[in-house]
Order: C-alpha cells, then sequence, then structure tokens
C-alpha cells in the first residue's frame, strides 16, 4: 500500500489492507467481514444488527451505518432499536428466520449491541434468545460494553457475571485486533454450539486506536461437528420444550463451546515456559496492563519474564472457563496469580477446578481468602496498581532482580479552576434545566444529567438520578414521606421513547403530583447525536401525553412557529416563559408535563454546516466599555462560549465567535453591552449604518497573508524504536481527530500505532487525553500511558497539562510542545472574577519537570485566527510546531495525507501544519495583540487614562477633583509600586462614571468599545444595539429592542443632555439606583480618608484590598443594588476595622 492509495474506507470496503481504527470501527467492520468471507466460502448468509447506543459503544450504530453504506452489495440490515429488550427479541427472530421455507439466505448473523445497564434491563429477553438457539450458518455475537470506570455511566460495570447467568460465552479482547479476531470466532463458536456468544468491550478498547492488519480470509476456525440432533432455533420457548431447550444447553451446547475454545487455543499462554513457578492470569486490556508492568519491573522482553520464573495465561474467554487448560497451565506452578476487574469471577472458577488437586499452586487473587487483594474489587485497573501490586508478590523472590520503583516526581501548580464536563454553547439544557427557587428536582439519563455537576442551586434541589427510563418513579417512593408536596422530574426525549413513557403512566397510576420535564432535542446527544427510534413529534407526544391522563401540557420552545399541529388543550410559549410555565404547572393538580422544544446545539450546527439548518444573520458582540464584567448573561445563559477577559478598563465580557453557536439567550442578560451585527443587511441598512454609524463597521482584513516561504524539512529528534506520546485538550475542539491524523501518518510511514481516546463524558467541554504509541518491535504495549511514560507531550490545552493528565506521564526526558491559548472553563461562566492560572507558571512548571531545551509554546488560536480567520486549525499548527523541531518522527507527506484523507478543511489544515513549522523556526511573523488585550500600564498612565474618560463622562471640574483625590493617596503611598494608589484611581474612576442613560449613549456614539464586531462578516454588516431602557421597562417592555445606526444622533443628543445629570431636569436621576449610584464616589472617598489615615498600622496589602472594594459592584439596576448592598457591608467592616 502506498501513501496515495489510503482512504477511510479501507477500513470497510477492503478484504485486505492495513487501516488505523479504533475499537468502534473494527466491530463494525465485524459484520461485513463475516458476510465476505462467507461469500467467498460460497454461503449466501446475511448479517442483521441491532441495539440501543451507550458508551462506550455510543457511536457504533453510526459506524455500521457508514460501513453499510458503501457496501451495498453486502446484505446487511441495520435497525437501530427503541430499547435494548426489542433488539434482543429481533436478533432472536433473525435467527428463527431460516428455519422457514421461504428463508432467502442460509443463514444470518445477528449482532446485538448495548451497554451493561441495557444488558441487564434485556436480560429476560436474552434469556429467552439464548434457549431458542442460533443458526448453523448464521450465529449470534453480543457486543456488551463495559464502563468500569463509570466515565459515562451512572454505574460502574463488568458484565461477565451477568453473562455467565444467561449462559453466553463471554470472549474478552485487549485492542481493535482482537476485537475483530475474537468476534469472528464468537461468531464461529455461535454457530458450531447453537449458542449466543458475546464480545465484551471495556471503554479502553472501544476508544482504542490501532493499526490493524485487515485479512477476511485469515480466520480459519477449528469448529467442533455440531451433533446431527442439535434443535434447530426455535421460538417455542414454552413448557415442555423449554425444558428440553434448558437441557440441551447446559449439556450439549455449552460443552460444544468449551470445544470450540479449546481447539483453537483461545486462551493462549504470552510468556514463560515449563521451568516458571509464578504463573499469571488476566484477560484481555488487563491482559496488556500485567505485560506493561513486568517491564516496569525490569522485563523488558518475554525471554526476560520467562528468565524470572514467570508465565502468563491471557485468558480470552472469562466464561465458561476451560478446565483443561487452566490445569495445563499451573502445572508446576508454585504460585497462581490471577488479575482481574471488580469480582473475582475467573479466581471462583479457577479455585473450583484446581481445589483439591495434587500439588496444585497457592492461588493469589482477591477472594475472602486473602486480607490483602493483589486488585481492588472496585474500580479500574491501571498499569500503575498492577505494577505495584506485582512488585509486592514477588519482591520476595525476585529481590534485586526487579528494576527499583521509579521516584516520585512532585510537580506542583496551583489551579484555580478545572476544566468538568458541560453543555455545548448553546445547548437547550443551559437554560431548560433551570427551575422556579427551591424545587425538587429528578435529574435524568442524557446529556441534562450534567446539571449535577454544575452551579450548585441552579438545577433546583436535586433528589438523585435513577437508571434509565424510571424517571419519577423515586417519587412515588417519597412524596407521601416528604413535607414537599411536588417534584420536577428531567427527562429527555431520548430515555422518553426508549423507556420513559411507562414512567409518566407509573406517575399517573399511583396519582402523583409532579412535572416531567421532556426535554425534547431530537437528538439521543450524549451517545453520538442519533435520532431515537420511534420517535414523534412533540405534538403527537403531547397528544399522546393527554390520553395517558396528564392534566396538563405547556410547550416552551425557541421557535414557537416551529410546529403548527399542537393540539388545542397545549398551551405554546417562547422559553422566556420557561419559569412561569413550571409554576403554573406546579399549582396543577395531578401529572403535569413540560415539553421544552429546543433542537440540540451540536446537532443543529452540524445541521448547518451541511446545508439542512438555515444559519442565523445574526452574530452577537458585546460592547466592552458599557461591559461590566458582572457575569449576568453568563449566568443567563450558562454558555461556555460567554467568557471573561481582562481589559485596560477590567474584567469585561466577550463572545467567543468560534464556538458560538448563535442561541442568543446570553442577550437577556440585564446589560445594554449587546450588540447584533446582521451579516446580510439590506441595501438600506448599509447606506443608514454608512450615513449616521461613523464608528461603524470599518472593511477588516480577517486574516494577515501568509509567508511564502517553505521552512526546512524537519528531522527526528529521536530514532528510537518505540515513542509514547500524549494529547491533552478540551472536549469539542478535535482532539481526538488529531490523534487519529497523526496515527494514520504514523502507520503510512511503518509505525505499528496503537492508542487509546479518553474521553466519557469529557466529550462535552472537559479534559481529554489521547495516548498513542508508536513501535517498530512489535513488543506488546497497554496503550495508555503510566507515570513517566510520555516521551512527547502534546498539550492542546495547557490547563489540563497543568493537571494529573500532563503531570503524571512527563519524565526529565518528555519533550513539550503546546498551545497557550486560554480557553475558559465551565466555572468561570458564573464566576467571572475566576483567572486561568498564568500560562508563565504552566510553561515553567512543565518546563522544571521535562527537557526544557526541547520545549515550544505559541498561541495557537490567536495565531491561526490571525491568518486563517477563526481558530478551528490550532491544534493541526500546535502539531506542525511538534514535527518541525522533531518531537513526532513523522514525515511531511504522510501526515499531509492523513489530513487530506480525514477530509476536514483540508486546505485550512494544510496551510495551519505550514504555519506551525515556520512558527517553530521562527519564519512566521507575529503581529502585537489586540488593543483590547490588558497590558502593564504604568501608574501614571492609568491615572490620566482614567481622568480623560471622567472628563468625558461628566466634566473638567470632576476631573480635577479626581486628580486631587488621587494625589492626596500619592503623597502618601509607602509602596515604589504605587499600587495602593492605583487601585484607588481605578476604583474612583469606576464610580465616578457610573454607566446611567447619559454614559451608556456617549459609549455607544463613540463606538470604542464595539471593536469586536469588526471582524464580523468581514465589515459587511451593520450592527445593532440591542437595549432595555429602564423607563421601558417600567412601562411593561420586557425584551430588548434593536435599536440601528439610524438611532446614533439620537444616541449623541443624549450624550449632549448629561449637563442635566443631577439636576431637577434629570428625569433618569430619579431612579433608586441613580440615587445610589451617585452616593457611592462620597462612600468610597470616606474610606480612603480612613486608608490613608492608617497606612503605618495596617499592611500594605491589606490596605490594597480594602481600596478594591468596590470591585464588587458591578452590573445593571437590581443586580448593581444588591452588589451594592455587598460593598456597603463590607465598607462598614473596613471602616471599623480602619478605626
Amino acid at each position: 500500500m502506498t501513501i496515495d492509495d489510503y482512504t477511510l474506507s479501507d477500513r470497510y470496503t477492503q478484504e485486505q489492507t492495513t487501516s488505523f481504527l479504533s475499537g468502534v470501527q473494527a466491530l463494525a467492520r465485524l459484520p461485513l467481514e463475516q458476510l465476505m468471507a462467507d461469500k467467498n466460502n460460497g454461503l449466501n448468509t446475511a448479517a442483521f444488527v441491532s441495539g440501543y447506543p451507550g458508551s462506550p459503544l455510543g457511536g457504533y450504530g453510526d459506524e455500521v451505518d457508514r460501513a453499510t453504506s458503501i457496501n451495498a452489495d453486502l446484505p446487511l440490515r441495520h435497525i437501530p432499536a427503541i430499547n435494548e429488550e426489542h433488539a434482543a427479541t429481533a436478533v432472536m427472530g433473525s435467527q428463527l428466520a431460516t428455519t422457514r421455507a421461504d428463508a432467502l439466505h442460509q443463514g444470518v448473523v445477528g449482532v446485538w449491541y448495548g451497554k451493561a445497564p441495557g444488558l441487564e434491563r434485556a436480560s429476560d429477553a436474552i434469556r429467552h434468545a439464548v434457549l431458542a438457539g442460533t443458526g448453523a450458518y448464521g450465529g449470534v455475537v453480543a457486543l456488551v460494553g463495559d464502563d468500569p470506570g463509570a466515565k459515562s455511566s451512572t454505574v460502574p460495570s463488568n458484565s461477565t457475571d451477568i453473562l455467565a447467568a444467561l449462559r453466553i460465552p463471554v470472549l474478552v479482547p485487549g485492542d481493535p485486533a482482537a476485537l475483530l479476531e475474537l468476534g469472528r470466532h464468537a461468531i464461529s463458536m455461535s454457530r458450531a454450539a447453537g449458542l449466543w456468544a458475546s464480545v465484551r468491550v471495556v471503554a479502553d478498547v472501544a476508544d482504542g486506536t490501532s493499526s490493524v492488519q485487515l485479512d477476511a480470509s485469515q480466520h480459519h476456525p477449528v469448529s467442533p461437528e455440531r451433533p446431527a440432533n442439535l434443535l434447530a432455533p426455535t421460538g417455542r420457548v414454552i413448557s415442555p420444550f423449554n425444558l428440553e431447550l434448558e437441557r440441551e444447553l447446559i449439556e450439549v451446547r455449552l460443552p460444544i463451546a468449551l470445544d470450540y475454545i479449546r481447539l483453537n487455543k483461545l486462551n493462549r499462554v504470552t510468556a514463560g515456559n515449563d521451568q516458571s513457578e509464578v504463573g499469571i492470569i488476566a484477560s484481555g486490556n488487563t491482559h496488556r496492563q500485567v505485560h506493561e508492568a513486568l517491564k516496569r519491573l525490569g522485563m523488558q522482553s518475554n525471554d526476560d519474564i520467562a528468565g524470572n520464573g514467570i508465565r502468563i495465561l491471557e485468558m480470552a474467554v472469562t466464561y465458561p472457563v476451560d478446565t483443561s487448560t487452566i490445569k495445563e497451565f499451573s502445572h508446576g506452578l508454585s504460585e497462581l496469580i490471577i488479575i482481574e476487574e471488580k469480582q473475582p469471577i475467573v479466581e471462583t472458577a479457577v479455585r473450583d477446578i484446581l481445589s483439591g488437586a495434587a500439588n496444585s499452586p497457592r492461588i493469589i487473587g482477591k477472594s475472602v481468602h486473602h486480607a490483602d487483594p493483589i486488585a481492588p474489587h472496585h474500580g479500574t485497573l491501571d498499569t500503575g496498581t498492577i505494577t505495584s501490586a506485582l512488585r509486592s508478590r514477588l519482591s520476595e523472590r525476585l529481590g534485586d532482580h526487579l528494576a527499583p520503583a521509579a521516584p516520585q516526581q512532585i510537580h506542583h501548580i496551583e489551579l484555580t479552576v478545572e476544566r468538568s464536563p458541560f453543555f455545548c454553547s448553546g445547548c437547550p439544557h443551559n437554560s431548560s434545566t433551570v427551575v422556579p427557587e427551591g424545587s425538587v428536582v429528578g435529574a435524568g439519563i442524557g446529556c441534562h444529567t450534567m446539571v449535577m455537576l454544575g452551579e450548585p442551586g441552579r438545577g433546583g434541589d436535586i433528589v438523585g438520578v435513577t437508571a434509565m427510563g424510571n424517571e419519577g418513579s423515586l417519587w412515588i417512593g417519597m412524596e407521601d414521606f416528604v413535607s414537599t408536596n411536588h417534584m420536577i422530574q428531567n427527562i429527555g426525549d431520548g430515555t422518553y421513547f426508549h423507556s420513559g413513557q411507562l414512567a409518566i403512566t407509573s406517575a399517573v397510576a399511583a396519582g402523583s403530583h409532579m412535572t416531567f420535564k421532556l426535554l425534547y432535542n431530537g437528538a439521543v446527544s450524549m451517545t453520538g447525536g442519533q435520532t431515537p427510534s420511534g420517535q414523534l413529534s412533540p405534538a403527537a407526544v403531547s397528544a399522546n401525553l393527554l390520553r395517558q391522563g396528564v392534566t396538563r401540557v405547556i410547550v416552551t420552545t425557541d421557535d414557537t412557529n416551529r410546529h403548527n399541529d399542537w393540539p388545542t388543550e397545549v398551551d405554546v410559549w417562547h422559553r422566556s416563559r420557561l419559569i412561569e410555565a413550571q409554576e403554573v404547572l406546579a399549582a396543577t393538580p395531578g401529572v403535569t408535563v413540560l415539553i421544552h422544544d429546543q433542537p440540540c446545539a451540536a446537532e443543529l450546527r452540524r445541521d448547518r454546516k451541511r446545508g439542512r439548518a438555515v444559519t442565523p444573520t445574526d452574530r452577537i458582540v458585546i460592547d466592552h466599555r458599557i461591559c461590566e464584567g458582572c457575569g449576568d448573561c453568563g449566568r443567563t445563559s450558562n454558555c461556555l462560549s460567554v467568557q471573561a477577559f481582562d481589559t485596560p478598563w477590567g474584567r469585561k465580557t466577550r463572545i467567543d465567535q468560534n464556538s458560538c453557536n448563535l442561541d442568543q439567550s446570553c442577550v437577556d442578560g440585564d446589560c445594554p453591552s449587546f450588540i447584533a451585527v446582521d451579516t446580510e443587511p439590506s441595501l438600506f441598512a448599509r447606506l443608514t449604518s454608512r450615513m449616521f454609524d461613523r464608528n461603524g463597521i470599518a472593511t477588516h482584513q480577517t486574516s494577515t497573508e501568509i509567508p511564502p516561504t517553505e521552512p526546512p524539512t524537519p528531522t527526528a529528534s529521536t530514532h528510537r524504536d518505540d515513542l509514547a506520546i500524549r494529547l491533552t485538550g478540551v472536549g469539542g475542539t478535535g482532539v481526538v481527530t488529531v490523534a487519529q491524523v497523526i496515527g494514520t501518518a504514523a502507520m503510512l510511514d511503518g509505525w505499528s500505532v496503537q492508542g487509546i481516546d479518553q474521553i466519557g463524558l469529557s466529550q462535552k467541554a472537559g479534559p481529554v487525553v489521547s495516548d498513542i504509541r508508536l513501535s517498530r518491535s512489535g513488543a506488546v504495549q497497554a496503550s495508555r500511558l503510566g507515570q513517566g511514560d510520555a516521551d512527547v507531550l502534546i498539550a492542546l490545552d495547557n490547563l489540563v497539562a497543568a493537571g494529573a493528565n500532563g503531570l503524571g506521564v512527563i519524565s526529565p526526558t518528555t519533550m513539550v510542545v503546546g498551545s497557550s491559548t486560554e480557553t475558559p472553563t465551565a466555572s468561570m461562566i458564573a464566576h467571572p472574577e475566576l483567572h486561568l492560572p498564568n500560562s508563565d507558571d504552566i510553561e515553567n512548571t512543565l518546563g522544571d519537570a521535562t527537557d526544557s531545551t526541547k520545549q515550544l509554546w505559541a498561541d495557537a488560536a490567536q495565531i491561526t485566527t490571525r491568518f486563517l480567520g477563526d481558530a478551528t486549525t490550532a491544534n493541526v499548527f500546535v502539531v506542525g510546531m511538534a514535527v518541525q523541531i522533531g518531537a513526532l518522527p513523522i514525515s511531511l507527506d504522510s501526515l499531509s495525507e492523513a489530513i487530506r484523507v480525514n477530509g476536514a478543511a483540508v486546505e485550512a489544515n494544510l496551510t495551519a501544519l505550514r504555519l506551525g513549522r515556520l512558527y517553530a523556526v521562527g519564519q512566521l511573523n507575529i503581529d502585537a495583540p489586540s488593543s483590547t488585550t490588558a497590558e502593564v500600564e504604568l501608574p501614571d498612565d492609568v491615572i490620566g487614562r482614567c481622568a480623560d474618560d471622567v472628563k468625558a463622562h461628566s466634566s473638567t471640574r470632576a476631573s480635577r477633583r479626581f486628580l486631587d483625590t488621587v494625589q492626596l493617596v500619592r503623597d502618601i503611598d509607602p509602596d515604589p509600586s504605587l499600587e495602593l494608589t492605583t487601585s484607588v484611581a481605578i476604583h474612583l474612576h469606576q464610580l465616578m462614571t457610573y454607566k446611567d442613560e447619559y454614559e451608556v449613549a456617549r459609549l455607544i456614539a463613540t463606538g470604542d468599545g464595539a471593536g469586536a464586531s469588526d471582524s464580523i462578516a468581514d465589515g459587511r454588516g451593520v450592527r445593532y444595539r440591542l437595549l432595555h431602557p429602564p423607563i421601558l421597562a417600567a412601562m411593561g417592555v420586557k425584551r430588548k429592542l434593536r435599536f440601528g445606526p439610524g438611532w446614533i444622533p439620537m444616541f449623541k443628543l443624549l450624550r449632549r443632555a448629561r449637563v442635566l445629570r443631577g439636576t431637577p431636569l434629570d428625569i433618569f436621576g430619579y431612579a433608586r439606583v441613580r440615587k445610589i449610584e451617585r452616593s457611592l464616589p462620597g462612600e468610597y472617598l470616606e474610606l480612603v480618608d480612613a486608608i490613608t489615615t492608617s497606612v503605618s498600622t495596617l499592611p500594605y496589602t491589606r490596605l490594597v484590598e480594602l481600596a478594591r472594594l468596590p470591585d464588587v459592584i458591578r452590573g445593571y439596576e437590581e443586580l448593581k443594588e444588591s452588589r451594592v448592598e455587598i460593598f456597603r457591608t463590607q465598607r462598614t467592616a473596613a471602616l471599623a476595622e480602619l478605626k
């Protein structure tokens, strides 16, 4: 295969090829590969796939659809089911089809998929299907997604015991290649034994990636002869037939499965010899971790393992356990160590097999016989845990032969904030999960579950979360025993169609008083954005609910015209009335339902890119001079695109245009700083803008010219046979895609590649980690990196790199390449006063702990925005830096081809790659940052700027008063930094230039803070001010109004009217908030006087803190009044302290 021959579709279309694919993609190939092999063997077979998406198999159905679409000649049918039990019964039907006279195929390969909770809820249906049996040319494999660490689940899981109870053999692969190999064996075993087989897929394997040599014809199983009297698949699972089926299952089919396991040597010895004294048994990914742990103990090869008297058995099948294999493996051993996740299933079977046997080894595991288990019964296993366990067990036997434990390196960065999962920008749940104050709430399954991780109280008094489909049933058991008489229950539309409909019926039948809040966003977003199976329109759902006995239904929506077929009994309100709707329903007896109808933001964004949805022409920006940095727009919208940043005028807020999903809920914040930029204005609007908005949007160059020079060809800094790379970044920014590009490029260069994308809930703005191992030695390796393993750290987000995900894997030889771009966290939305850690501190700490001579950082987002117009290619820019300094030993040809085959924004990403390379060699000219960015100013500059602004706000006399006060403080300021003087100047200016109607008009007319709008629509847009004047609010106007360029003369006129401020003719000055604002400078001056008299008695830092007390006064109207109360309370305490 040459570089130019490779395409992503090869993994699904080619019978023989080498491809880079994930575990989920390997499973999507499985039924196709079986059909290819059957066709080559002259069999007329088909395949049927059904299940329900759930992490770690969330994207499996989508991959099957993708694979099927490009293999139209293969008879594969995928039908996503409403829920897991329906899917299981459908798969049962696929086996019965070939027993009929009108069958179209000799056999149908059945594939069921679901996560552990789905297996448990479908166990009755699966038990029926197992008894019914499978066809000789069909077979069934159940793909069970296990999430031992509960990264994307409510409960941690190991499904082996459930599968064993259902009499289903359990095959446990450790990487994508093994998924295909054991998946093929599962089908063959099922065909031979007439028995369902399963493949247990843990998150590390499903999310793992690997370069795999694919060959549909390489599978040559040795199958036991299927008994002639083995019953054909039957649907007659009823007495007396079911007893015979049960007998056959236990006495015939399971023994055949054991024969198959033995004949095909599925459980293999992977290291050791006949002289070994210590045996280790492990399965799947844990087996890989055992090998990695032994490497850390000094055993770098299988010869080293054997030389230290150790033998390893990879148990590919954990149920049923083959007696002969265990006896053969344990022969001659004095000690047998069994390492497995959670409950000791294999250990129990091994103990039963070896119990009473002569010369049997001592078994070390986690049973009750040992106070110190070899591995914990809970959580996940990792290489570090296994290394410590084996060191403890083997030290007495091997002593100095074990490599010493690596010293624990302590690298610490004080993190003021950390990344956590959160809703996407524009997500309906940002607003739909808000409830009236004091509401008791039940959380539900779906993205909206993250309300439990958000700002305390925002989502109500949350009592807990239940299993999917049981939403609301908690309240049935609670309501008679608590004084609260009503609960709001969140339920997603995916859950509703899966099983949640019955939960509402149960509540009606129980006579409960509660409101179900049905969050209808049209997608199962947590698992990849699939359309819920069996989906009905919101109008049809509301009609069904009323027929079920629901007493009232109210719909809240962002678009009241989206549907026009609502039942007459249903009220349809704009989403701005969400709180009111919940209050009305809470006062309505019985079970009520609020349907919040708003599309999933992530899916809406995709639909807009594909032209399937209209993109709004308005873009929202914030005038940073009018903005108070109060955070009200963030609290109102709960949106990640509403971001705090520092300016010369203090902490302000901006809208990140790259991530903004045009939801516009932020404009509901009580603030006059919002600007709507119409990117497709009418001719009249453009002419009006040119006539009146002289400070309006000028023609703006969105990108800087890219240098035509080509950087020198990079040279790899290392020529090792094995290289470990860790990428750290933020969920939703393309980290996984970059890892796939690097992995694909490395494969094209001839490397053997293994990797893992550690995502889970982190795909929603949380920390994402991708590990990539490149090897030319072919050694068995665990995909996940451990302490000190990383040769290269690519920090696509420096905050994630500053935590355990980065610091935990580096060593003094690690090379670091990263982006210093500051991306706010979820906690900063409602708390704009929080700051990210200083980038220099992060870089210095990482530099101290790694090879600081091979460290390179850049503000990748700023640079790519400067040259390419946005920051979507920032990650590839960083990859370009890494390649150029030799951190990634991958050829440019392969990397460029990997970008091309990925197919997304190819030219932009190739350009970003070159820009990163240019930056790395100093050939990229980076202009000075924007003037809105806060830079260090000298005290005189700050004082002069503030004095000029006071003059523009009020008068020359006011400016003189300001300067006189500041000078008095300066005269007694004992510190050369003049920090006290500067603080007084900043906050006296803040209070003297309060933003009343005159001041807002002035700032609008000058347009000084509207620079963020210049880059919108390449300068061709027209901007509209979104205002809600208090005088109109008092008249009952509830929404902000748009004031276009034609209003500029009126704002200028109002600006001139500032001479009326504080006089009897000041019609705005009679408002309570204006009276408060006029009193604040005097109150602050009293505090300043007290501070100046205490210079010699209090620490200087404390005096500065007291001078900064007015910083809490932010916002407009009621919010400002509440902040003033806080200031006054603090001021009173400060005056008492200063006496």
